[in-house]
């Protein structure tokens, strides 16, 4: 992945530091970037590992680690539920992970006691994802379980020497430190890395216009994406054949797969259709357009109110020395700028705080919340700099970092590298 690829998206926050960046490439393979799960206990789930002792009193739940490489979060799941033949709603996460990457990360499984008793529960070990550490607990895996996340990332193809590698780094650290951190932005991950389409879903659900929601998801092309899957894309964008459809899409795409299936057996019942999707695929969808709509707050809050996080604007919050603003739900109440600045962007998205309100998003669970303005990368290390084995005459850095749940590790990145 070029450094560009981190800008190539709606979803930016602004720059901190007026320093040049460090320039180069993330994701050239897979294990440039590594993401390992930080537990409640602060127990680290390396990726490199493969045991370790899950926390948690005993019952019914099966806890495992889920290691995955080069293959999106809701694929994985898909495919150990088919593995295992539970549903897919039987399967809880704390957070979703990178695609492009190894990670590991804690999953619970329900409904899969008599099989393991049976001895027929095998561990999953496949090229693009393994589980290991299976052990029973009392309660299931939920969004948000979790501290955080511990990343080690490769930089390739840095023009620099390692002289102006150590100041840049140095000066940016800097400037992030003043500043108070990091904006708080939610990253392309949240999205799509290859195709950032949930929040466009979630907007057509919110405005209750479940059929644009199947066609975007189902039949909306990007330029990542396999010829083969874009040409089924197109079809179906085209001609809203679920029966020609579902034949030309790839097998590995189990879930637009589900959707066509579904709508061709239900005469194109869409929500029918809907209420069947794990219910935490439909947070996600509808969690991704309030995160859509809290960046477009930032950078205009940047832009044109103050670029001072550190001091709240009248209608933000003061929590422990953070501010904190809106992500905009069916609970919420704006005032102040802060109702001024969302009224410019419900405008802009021609959606209105009401339609928040009704009973498919209140069922689903987007009430709303609130979101610290900044973060605060933890113990950021430049480990080592050295010749890049891709690139000739280039090099390549290695660092680590902490970062809490619900902050990205792009953001920071997109900091550094520029």
């Amino acid at each position: 992945m070029k450094k560009r690829e981190i800008k190539s998206s709606l979803f930016l926050s602004p720059y901190v530091s007026k320093e040049k960046g460090l320039d180069g490439n993330i994701k050239s393979i897979p294990e440039d970037f590594t993401v390992g799960e930080i537990l409640e206990n602060n127990q680290v789930l390396d990726p490199e590992k493969k045991h370790f002792d899950l926390p948690g009193k005993t019952g019914l739940f099966l806890h495992f680690v889920l290691w995955k490489k080069d293959i999106e979060a809701n694929r994985a799941l898909d495919l150990v539920s088919r593995y295992w033949s539970i549903p897919r709603e039987n399967l809880g996460i704390a957070g979703t992970k990178d695609k492009r990457a190894v990670t590991a990360q804690r999953v619970s499984a329900w409904g899969v006691r008599k099989l393991s008793e049976k001895g027929t529960l095998s561990p999953i070990n496949l090229p693009t994802i393994k589980t290991h550490s299976h052990c029973f607990k009392l309660t299931e895996v939920r969004l948000g379980n979790l501290w955080g996340n511990a990343f080690g990332i490769t930089i390739r193809n840095v023009k620099y020497g390692e002289e102006n590698i150590n100041e840049i780094f140095s000066l940016i650290s800097r400037d992030v430190e003043k500043f108070g951190g990091l904006p708080n932005c939610f990253g392309i991950q949240r999205f799509g890395d290859i195709r950032p389409i949930t929040h466009i879903v979630g907007k057509y659900i919110i405005l209750g216009n479940l059929k644009e929601a199947f066609r975007h998801y189902i039949g909306m092309v990007f330029k990542g994406e396999p010829e083969a899957t874009k040409k089924a894309r197109k079809f179906y964008w085209e001609t809203e054949n679920n029966k020609g459809s579902l034949e030309m899409f790839p097998h590995y795409l189990f879930l637009e797969r589900k959707m066509l299936h579904d709508l061709e057996k239900r005469n194109n019942n869409y929500e029918n259709v809907f209420n069947t999707l794990p219910l935490q695929l439909r947070k996600l969808f509808i969690h991704a357009y309030q995160a859509f709509l809290f960046n477009n707050y930032v950078n205009i809050r940047y832009t044109h109110y103050s670029s001072d996080f550190t001091k709240p604007l009248n209608g933000e919050e003061m929590i422990k020395e953070k501010v904190y603003i809106p992500i905009v739900g069916s609970k919420t109440t704006l005032k102040g700028e802060t109702s001024e600045i969302y009224s410019k962007i419900f405008e802009k998205e021609n959606i209105t705080l009401t339609q928040f309100k009704t009973q498919l998003t209140q069922k689903i669970g987007g009430k709303g919340a609130r979101r610290s303005l900044l973060f605060t990368p933890q113990d950021l290390k430049l480990i080592k700099i050295e010749e890049d084995d891709f690139n000739k005459k280039r090099n390549k850095i290695n660092l680590s970092f902490k970062l809490q749940k619900g902050s990205y590790a792009t953001n920071l990145l997109r900091e550094l590298m520029k």
